[in-house]
């Protein structure tokens, strides 16, 4: 009977110390999970973590001059490559500094101050591959759609390629950005030649790519397409022609927040929409009602009939509409419609463009409880100063 009690205690010390053992063992698993933590993107009801595009986020990096480490191909002399990144920094820190943030800051203020949100669909009509001020000018918006006649274009596999390759390759994106950095916009007739002839730059894709490095995105999927007859974005392949369109995935590398960039190519005059009617009806149906949208350096085409159909279009899609004298006469915002806040200074075009575009309504409305200030930044035609650069906010009632 001793025997029997003693054999039931041993058997209880055993399972308890069991219990115990494998209670200590589930609590420092939890632990080492916990310690290792992975960011999430929330996706309906569950986590899931989406993984950078490898090819095209390294080449973007390398185009933005944000690649430091240069270290997956052992081909290339990193040391001939730097330069061009501390050139693309240099350059870049100075448009942050002097155009960028106050910008971005104004129109916060703008913003702000007509109770919009910023979050909103992001349209931009006459971009070109301008992502980089569309961006500054709507942070927080998590779609943007750029549109303009210049070809989408491609990006070679500069990973295969040997130094001497690369580092020119990377000096004919910076030379076609030249324009950008010391102006604010593309000149319609350099960009013809820049991406035609006198470059290996063929379109507006290496540009995005450089402004998502900038604005310190990361490229989670790139996708070509073409749109339909019926307006819809289907998938293209480079080896069968030039595709319309390209929409890229991105994530912020600080919020985490995931954008979506669409670059349109495409003919946005009346003549062109009636040529080819898929692509308003794409615009169409992808652009929300109640838009923030964005006009600059337009060449003045929207003052022409033969862009009425796309100026009625920026008109009934848009909340709110930054734009500058180039953009949409101001005869036509109704003001039982729109509310005009007018800044900087109006005068006449630039020698480029004819004195006849000049709007006697405006330089009255200026002189008006319209105008809300000065600007502390230039952008647009007249850069050569900030005291004659002109920018318009109408917000729809």
């Amino acid at each position: 009977m001793k025997n029997f009690k003693r054999f039931l205690i041993v058997v209880i010390c055993i399972a308890i110390c069991g219990i115990v053992a494998f209670s200590l063992i589930t609590i420092e698993t939890k632990e080492v999970v916990q310690s290792t933590p992975t960011l999430l993107v929330e996706k309906k009801d569950s986590a899931i973590e989406i993984p950078v595009d490898t090819f095209y986020n390294n080449i973007t990096l390398l185009i933005g001059g944000n690649d430091t480490l240069l270290s997956y191909n052992k081909k290339w002399d990193a040391n001939k490559i730097k330069p061009y990144a501390k050139n693309v920094n240099s350059k870049t820190k100075r448009i942050e500094g002097n155009r960028l943030m106050p910008l971005m800051e104004w129109n916060k203020t703008n913003l702000d101050r007509n109770k919009t949100s910023d979050s909103s669909f992001a349209f931009y009509p006459f971009s070109g591959g301008d992502f980089i001020h569309l961006n500054w000018l709507y942070p927080n918006a998590t779609e943007y759609l750029l549109v303009a006649r210049e070809n989408v274009g491609s990006v070679p596999n500069l990973l295969d390629k040997n130094t001497e390759a690369v580092l020119s390759y990377l000096n004919d994106v910076d030379f076609v950005l030249r324009d950008i950095y010391s102006k604010s916009y593309f000149i319609t007739k350099n960009m013809s030649s820049d991406t035609k002839v006198d470059t290996q730059v063929n379109g507006m894709l290496p540009v995005i790519l450089w402004a998502i490095s900038r604005t310190n995105h990361e490229v989670l999927s790139l996708n070509y397409k073409n749109i339909d007859a019926m307006g819809v974005a289907v998938d293209a392949e480079l080896t069968r022609g030039k595709p319309s369109a390209v929409v890229i995935s991105v994530r912020h590398k600080v919020t985490r927040k995931i954008k979506r960039i669409t670059y349109l190519s495409c003919d946005i005059s009346d003549k062109g929409f009636k040529s080819k009617p898929n692509n308003f009806t794409f615009l169409s149906n992808t652009i929300p009602a109640n838009c923030n949208s964005f006009v600059k350096s337009a060449s003045y085409l929207l003052h022409y009939d033969s862009f009425k159909q796309i100026r009625d279009f920026i008109l009934n899609k848009s909340k709110f509409l930054v734009q500058d004298d180039t953009g949409i006469p101001f005869k036509h915002f109704n003001s039982e419609k729109w509310t005009a806040e007018l800044f900087g200074t109006y005068v006449l075009p630039v020698k480029d463009f004819s004195e006849n575009l000049f709007q006697n309504d405006l330089l009255e409305a200026y002189k008006s409880e319209m105008y809300k200030g000065t600007l502390k930044f230039s952008l647009g035609y007249h850069w050569g100063g900030q005291n004659r650069q002109n920018q318009m906010v109408f917000i729809k009632h």
